[in-house]
């Protein structure tokens, strides 16, 4: 009885931890199968061949692909070849990863910045908030690392 609800409590909370995972994920852009697929490889906390996830996740194997492979983009998965199959792990520092999407937004910023100079004062105030949000990353990035 005592290993049944103990089985049970754990489920609740890796369910409560994989649907919180999910929210990031989705927040930030990603589609419920690369959410679903990096939550459970951050659960499981072991290398996965990608027809394993797609039978955990009940997702299609080519969807599962593709979704490890928009990982694999945004450095969020890594993959090591064994034998035949590719293995993939998730990359867990949280850190790391909101370090590169603060720089990768500040950069697109930068770009949208020089673009609204080409066009005068049409877009003045836009400009200006552009401006204020890439000095405002600007000192996080000082603050922080």
């Amino acid at each position: 009885m005592i290993i049944q609800s103990t089985r049970t409590m754990v489920d609740s909370i890796n369910k409560r931890i994989y649907t919180a995972l999910k929210k990031i994920m989705l927040h930030w852009g990603f589609t419920h199968i690369e959410a679903s697929v990096y939550s459970l490889l951050l659960l499981k906390n072991e290398e996965m061949c990608a027809r394993e996830i797609a039978e955990k996740t009940k997702y299609a194997y080519s969807s599962v692909v593709n979704a490890l492979n928009r990982l694999r983009r945004y450095h969020l998965v890594e993959r090591e070849k064994k034998g035949k199959c590719y293995f993939y792990i998730p990359v867990t520092n949280i850190v790391e990863i909101i370090r590169n999407e603060r720089k990768r937004v500040r950069n697109y910023l930068m770009e949208l910045r020089d673009a609204l100079r080409e066009e005068g004062e049409k877009y003045s105030e836009l400009l200006r908030h552009v401006e204020e949000g890439i000095e405002y990353l600007g000192k996080v990035e000082k603050e922080v690392g």
